[in-house]
């Protein structure tokens, strides 16, 4: 009886084990995002790759980096950045198959490549607000709309920013 027990209670361990290392698999992600803005005058593409981590059940942390084409009245150049931020979601995004809405917040450092040669650096803060759709618990598909000011060289600019992507948890 008593090794019948100890049996029972070695599976319960084990089982509690494996379940807990199957969350801990799916604390992980990495996304795509990115978006377009054209209008008469300037025309821009961002390109994103992510990593974030949950640090706890419904907050993240992230690092982002971004790769920029400008095109400014024919004026062509790139930027790159390194973002590091925070998400907070409303709902556990270890349940696979709900909708997600999420908040985050991120900080950014920005280098610019300057038209005719050199470069500029500068920094950059954003809030977003999201929605992320599951697929699987592997797989979901997110878009956020968010507020981003930059500051280079002296020069603010305040953008509006509408991003949709790809991300996939392990």
């Amino acid at each position: 009886m008593n090794t019948q027990f100890r049996l029972l209670a070695c599976l319960a361990v084990l089982s509690s084990a494996a379940t807990l290392a199957h969350a801990e698999e799916k604390r992980n992600a990495v996304s795509l995002f990115g978006n377009i803005t054209s209008s008469s005058d300037i025309s821009f593409i961002r390109v994103n790759l992510g990593y974030e981590r949950l640090v706890l059940d419904k907050t993240s942390i992230l690092v982002n980096y971004s790769q920029f084409y400008t095109d400014v009245d024919g004026n062509k150049f790139g930027n790159s950045a390194i973002s590091l931020g925070v998400t907070q979601y409303l709902g556990a995004p270890l349940q696979g198959g709900k909708l997600l809405v999420y908040g985050k917040g991120i900080v950014s450092a920005l280098r610019t490549e300057v038209p005719g040669g050199g470069s500029s650096s500068g920094t950059g803060l954003g809030l977003f607000a999201g929605l992320e759709q599951p697929f699987s618990e592997t797989t979901s598909l997110f878009e956020e709309l968010g507020y981003q000011r930059d500051r280079t060289e002296g020069v603010s600019t305040n953008s509006i920013v509408f991003n949709v992507g790809l991300k996939l948890r392990f």
